[in-house]
């Protein structure tokens, strides 16, 4: 795309961004100009967040006509709020172990564990051990 159609679709992005403040952002307006800018983007970074990645992308032919943008894609589902050691506590409860066993093997009290897999229920919204392994074990 040569620059002043990048510039235009640029424009138009800022004027749908500066009035979603007044109003609410019409989406349907910005995807297509965020699928232009998405055609001729490439990507120059790419960063592992804790809720998704980020893409930083770069568009534009010249020095002056060049925009630098990141685009993040957020992982949604309710697992990926689950800290490292709630999701190994998962892993080992959906191997069967009692939080006894787990405890153990974790180096740490059974009170940790019980509290932990109290954490991990209330984030998953399940009731109970049969729910979270229906929900999460393979």
């Amino acid at each position: 795309m040569p620059g002043p159609g990048l510039e235009h679709t640029l424009s138009e992005l800022r004027r749908l961004v500066r009035g979603a403040h007044r109003r609410s952002p019409r989406i349907g307006e910005a995807a297509p100009l965020l699928w232009r800018l998405l055609q001729v983007a490439r990507t120059v970074g790419i960063e592992a967040r804790a809720d998704g990645m980020a893409f930083r992308l770069e568009a534009g032919e010249s020095p002056d006509a060049r925009c630098l943008f990141t685009c993040v894609i957020q992982d949604t589902r309710q697992e990926s709020r689950l800290t490292p050691s709630e999701r190994e506590v998962c892993d080992l409860l959906c191997d069967g172990r009692t939080r006894a066993q787990i405890a153990r093997l974790r180096g740490v009290s059974v009170n940790t564990v019980k509290s932990q897999v109290r954490q991990i229920f209330r984030k998953l919204d399940v009731d109970g051990r049969v729910a979270l392994v229906r929900r999460l074990c393979p």
